[in-house]
C-alpha cells in the first residue's frame, strides 16, 4: 500500500556537481592550402587555438616534412606564414586569447639520434620573434594570458632516448624577453595563469625522471604513484592540481616494449590518483587540466614511446590510441560522448580549458577518404539532473521520520528524479519481485538498486535495502538508468536505524492529526468517521498497516513480495488511546503482509476501556515509538 501525501520536512544539501557524463559538439578546424594533414596543439581559454598542418599526408614530425603553423580563432584558420627558410617545420605548441603564438621549429633526427630547435613566437600583430640566448634550443610548451611562456631545452643522447636529457626548465615572458632558468637538468611542460609551471627533473642520463611543480622560484616534488619508478607532470591548474602521467620506460631505446603508463592527477595534499585507462587499453597519459579538475589525454592499446607526453604533439593518430577526457571521478572516451561527431575518430587530446573546451587531432572519414585534422570541442549546457532535497518515512507523520531502516518503505523528494511519472503493476513485478528501474529512474546506496513503487519528477517511494542497524547510509538517484548516460544525483548521507515504526494514513494533515489505514477483520469496511467508513468499536478485531517495523521470522527477502506471514522478532507493545492492547492473544499478530513488499500489518482487539473518539494509536519496537496523533476512531 502506497499513500500519497505531503512532504513537510527536509533535509538541506550542499551543491555538488552531478557525476555525469558530459557530451560536446565537435568542430572541424580545417586544413591549409598545400597542406592537407593537420595536428592541433594549442589552446586558449577564449578557444584560439594553434598547430600545423603537413604537406605529406601520412607523414609525421619525426620524419620533419615541410609544415605550415596555424592559428584559428573566431572560426577561421589562418596561415602563420613562418616562411623563413630556417622554420621548414615550424610547430606551433601555445596560443594564449591575444593571439600570441608560440613554438620552435623542431628537427629530430631518430636515425642519427639528433635534435635541433629554434624557437619562435608570433606577435599580437603578426611579427616574427625569433628569441635567442637562453633561448635557444628551448621549445615553448605553454603560454598564459600574461604572455608567462614555459619551456624545455629539447636535446637527445647516444646512450639516452630521453628528449628531455640535460636539459633546463625555462621561463620566458614574451613583453620583456626576460627568461628565467626554473632548473637545470629539469623540464617545464605547462603553466597557470599565476605562473605556476609544472614539469619534472630528468636525471641519471635520463631515467630518473620525477614530477616537480615551480612556484615563486622554488621547485616541490610531487608524488610518484606506486609502483611505477618515473613520473612528470604536464599541465596544472590554478588550485595548483597537476596533471601527468606515472609510467616506466628504458631511455636506452624509442621503443621499450615493456614500457608502461597512467595518467595521473597530483593532488594538492600531496597523493596521487590513478586515472585508469579506455576499457582495456595498456596505457594512457594526461596531457592537461583545468580549474573544474577535467582531464584530457589518450588511452592507448599500445605501451608508451620514448616521446611520452609529446607524442600527441610529435605523432599522428593510427587508430590505436583514444583522445579522453576524465570528469566527475571517471574516465570517458571522448568519441561516446560527440552529439554531432559521425565519421571522426578522436585519436589525441592535447588541452582543455576552463570552458570545457578541448582541443586534439583526429581521422576524419570525409567522401573523399580519410583525413587528418584538429578539432576543438564545445561542451553542451547540461540538463540539470536529479537532486534530492529530502529523504524521509513514506507515510508523512508529523514530525517525520528521518531514519531508514533494513526493509523499511521511504520516499525521496527533490528536483529532476525523473523523466516521467511511473508505478509498480503486474507488468513489471517480475518474479514477485520490485522492479529496481522504473522509467529510467533507479535509487542505489553503495552500488546497491533498491526496489520501487513509484517515481516523478519530484517524488519517488522506494524500499530500503539490507542496511547497518546504526549511523548513516549514502542514498542516489539515477536518471537515464541502465544508459550510457546515466545521471548520478548527489549523495544523500541518510540516518539509519534497525527499526524506524510508522503507521500509513488514508489521508495526511499539516498537524499530523492522521487516521491509520485500517479495516475491520470481519467487515472488511475501512475504519473511520463517516460512511463509506465506519468506526471501530471496544471487541472488534482490526488490521493496521505500517512500514519500518524491523525484522520478523522467517527473515524478510528484501525487495520480494512476502509469500506468507512473517512476525516480529522484536520486542513490542501498541496502546490504543492510551490503553494497552493485548499483544499475547491469539488473536493478535504483528508482522509482514502476505502478498506485499515493504508492508507490515498488525491484527488486534480493541481493548476494553477505550472511549470513543479518535483515539491515538501507537506501536513501540524494541523501544521506538510510531510518531504520535496517529488515531483510529473508535464508535460507541
Amino acid at each position: 500500500m502506497v499513500v500519497n501525501r505531503l512532504f513537510v520536512g527536509c533535509l538541506v544539501l550542499s551543491a555538488a556537481a552531478f557525476a555525469q557524463a558530459p557530451q560536446f559538439t565537435i568542430t572541424d578546424l580545417g586544413s591549409l592550402p598545400g597542406f592537407p594533414a593537420c595536428t592541433a596543439t594549442g589552446l586558449s581559454q577564449s578557444g584560439n587555438v594553434t598547430g600545423y598542418c603537413i604537406s605529406q599526408v601520412g607523414a609525421n614530425l619525426l620524419e620533419n616534412p615541410g609544415t605550415h603553423g596555424f592559428l584559428y580563432s573566431n572560426g577561421a584558420i589562418t596561415d602563420l606564414n613562418l616562411n623563413l627558410k630556417s622554420l621548414n617545420s615550424p610547430m606551433p605548441t601555445a596560443v594564449n586569447d591575444a593571439g600570441v603564438v608560440a613554438g620552435a621549429n623542431v628537427n629530430i633526427s631518430v636515425a642519427t639520434v639528433s635534435v635541433s630547435v629554434e624557437a619562435f613566437i608570433v606577435q599580437q600583430n603578426g611579427s616574427l620573434m625569433l628569441p635567442q640566448g637562453e633561448m635557444a634550443g628551448v621549445v615553448p610548451l605553454a603560454l598564459n594570458n600574461n604572455g608567462q611562456l614555459a619551456g624545455s631545452l629539447l636535446q637527445i643522447g647516444v646512450s639516452s632516448r630521453n628528449l628531455f636529457l640535460n636539459g633546463d626548465a625555462v621561463l620566458y615572458t614574451v613583453s620583456s624577453g626576460a627568461t628565467t632558468i626554473l632548473g637545470a637538468g629539469d623540464a617545464a611542460f605547462g603553466i597557470n595563469s599565476t605562473g605556476t609551471v609544472a614539469g619534472a627533473s630528468v636525471g641519471q642520463n635520463g631515467a630518473a625522471v620525477n614530477p616537480l611543480l615551480f612556484q615563486n622560484g622554488k621547485s616541490q616534488t610531487l608524488t610518484v604513484l606506486t609502483p611505477y619508478q618515473q613520473s612528470l607532470a604536464t599541465s596544472v591548474n590554478d588550485s595548483g592540481v597537476a596533471a601527468g602521467v606515472a609510467f616506466d620506460f628504458s631511455f636506452t631505446e624509442f621503443k621499450d616494449p615493456q614500457a608502461q603508463a597512467h595518467a595521473v592527477v597530483f593532488n594538492t595534499d600531496g597523493s596521487v590518483t590513478d586515472l585508469g585507462v579506455v576499457g582495456s587499453d595498456q596505457s594512457s597519459i594526461a596531457t592537461g587540466i583545468n580549474n573544474s579538475g577535467w582531464v584530457v589525454g589518450f588511452s592507448s592499446e599500445n605501451p608508451p614511446d620514448f616521446t611520452i607526453q609529446l607524442q600527441p604533439i610529435l605523432e599522428n593518430p593510427t587508430g590505436t590510441t583514444r583522445a579522453f577526457v576524465y570528469a566527475n571521478g571517471k574516465m570517458y572516451d571522448l568519441n561516446t560522448l560527440l552529439v554531432n561527431g559521425t565519421g571522426w575518430s578522436l585519436g589525441y587530446a592535447t588541452a582543455i580549458n576552463n570552458n570545457g573546451q578541448i582541443v586534439g587531432t583526429g581521422i576524419f572519414q570525409s567522401p573523399s577518404g580519410a583525413v587528418q585534422h584538429g578539432f576543438l570541442l564545445t561542451p553542451m549546457a547540461a540538463a540539470p539532473g536529479p537532486a534530492i532535497t529530502g529523504v524521509a518515512g513514506v507515510a508523512g507523520s508529523v514530525p517525520f521520520v528521518a531514519n531508514l531502516s533494513s526493509n523499511g518503505l521511504f520516499a525521496i523528494y527533490g528536483n529532476n528524479l525523473a523523466s516521467a511519472t511511473a508505478g509498480i503493476n503486474s507488468s513489471n513485478i517480475i518474479n514477485n519481485a520490485l522492479p529496481t528501474n522504473l522509467a529510467g529512474t533507479c535509487v542505489e546506496s553503495a552500488g546497491t538498486k533498491w526496489g520501487l513503487f513509484f517515481v516523478s519528477a519530484g517524488h519517488i517511494n522506494a524500499l530500503a535495502g539490507d542496511i547497518p542497524s546504526t549511523g548513516t547510509v549514502p542514498v542516489s538517484v539515477v536518471t537515464n538508468c541502465g544508459s550510457a548516460n546515466e545521471v548520478v544525483s548527489p549523495a544523500v548521507n541518510v540516518p539509519v536505524g534497525a527499526v524506524s515504526p510508522e503507521f500509513l494514513y488514508f489521508v495526511q494533515t499539516a498537524n499530523g492529526e492522521d487516521p491509520v489505514a485500517a479495516l475491520d477483520f470481519t467487515t472488511g469496511i475501512d475504519v473511520g468517521s463517516a460512511a463509506p467508513f465506519a468506526p471501530a468499536k471496544v471487541g472488534d478485531l482490526i488490521i493496521a498497516y505500517g512500514v519500518g517495523w524491523g525484522g520478523t521470522s522467517p527473515a524478510a527477502n528484501i525487495g520480494t513480495l512476502a509469500p506468507g506471514a512473517a512476525s516480529l522478532t522484536n520486542k513490542i507493545s501498541l496502546t490504543l488511546g492510551g490503553v494497552p492492547v493485548d499483544v499475547s492473544s491469539p488473536s493478535f499478530y504483528a508482522g509482514l503482509s502476505p502478498g506485499s513488499a515493504g508492508l507490515y500489518q498488525m491484527n488486534f482487539i480493541v481493548p476494553p476501556g477505550v472511549a470513543a473518539g479518535n483515539q491515538e494509536l501507537v506501536l513501540t519496537v524494541d523501544g521506538v515509538a510510531s510518531p504520535p496523533k496517529a488515531y483510529i476512531t473508535i464508535g460507541n
